[in-house]
């Protein structure tokens, strides 16, 4: 029987600080033959990641590092491919696993139509984020969206459910030139691309969105340049009419935030 791979990346903090972490460890599924929760631990501090390896040691969890921060995507990649005969649960480290989406995700796995299923993500401030509509240049929110089967849609990558071997036998995997923002929504395009269709979820995920929290400007421009760079790559895969669209798009965004992109941090 294939097993559900939970994977949580994280970096620079101890699992016992991450939502996902404390969630998983008390659901139903923690002792379950098969559910697996996997760490990959991109930290950089060797205190953290001698206490993470450690502590998870006889907690029925898995540990991975490389011993360097990774880019997401070769992270999502390395487990697909080595997980290939399984079923991969991506998760972010401040997630809030509840019984029911692990309930929902296993009734999903034998859905012999299903590559890949995503839940509705509720951001801090009480509003679904994701999934979400394709547009021309960025996409658009939904208030709320059925359960089933859906085309032309995109999704944040925390919370997705990925058939593994499906995904591989359509040779669709995470675009490893894109290393935080945009990974998820370039894996969202290429599935629309061939036409294969999303099934949500009917469930909710609390989950911590950045961009609702109060960061510095340093890190707030950092991840800007980021975006704005991940999609304009995005839009030129996607063809010159969108590529066109996002540069117009662009040039409008950075004159709105120009004092983030100026003057002192």
């Amino acid at each position: 029987m294939s097993n559900i791979i939970i994977l949580c990346i994280l970096y620079n903090k101890k699992c016992i600080d991450s939502n996902t972490f404390n969630t998983f460890k008390n659901s139903k599924f923690h002792d379950s033959e098969n559910v697996e929760l996997h760490i990959w631990d991109n930290s950089l501090n060797l205190d953290i990641t001698e206490f993470n390896k450690c502590f998870i040691y006889d907690q029925n969890v898995y540990y991975h590092t490389s011993g360097k921060n990774e880019a997401l995507s070769i992270v999502y990649n390395k487990f697909i491919n080595k997980y290939a005969d399984d079923f991969l649960l991506i998760l972010d480290d401040d997630s809030e696993i509840n019984d029911k989406y692990i309930s929902e995700a296993i009734k999903l796995t034998s859905n012999d139509l299903f590559y890949v299923g995503v839940p509705k993500i509720i951001s801090q401030i009480g509003e679904m984020y994701s999934p979400a509509k394709f547009g021309l240049v960025k996409g658009k929110h939904f208030k709320n969206i059925s359960c089933g089967f859906h085309y032309d849609i995109t999704a944040i990558s925390s919370g997705i459910i990925i058939n593994c071997n499906k995904i591989i036998s359509n040779k669709i995997l995470f675009d490893e030139k894109l290393n935080l923002y945009g990974i998820d929504t370039d894996f969202f395009v290429s599935l629309n691309k061939k036409q294969i269709p999303i099934y949500v979820l009917d469930v909710d995920i609390n989950h911590d969105l950045s961009i609702f929290n109060v960061e510095s400007k340093k890190t707030k421009r950092y991840r800007f340049l980021n975006m704005m760079k991940a999609n304009l790559y995005i839009s030129k895969k996607r063809g010159s009419f969108y590529y066109i669209c996002f540069i117009i798009y662009m040039m409008l965004v950075y004159m709105k935030n120009v004092n983030l992109l100026i003057g002192r941090y």
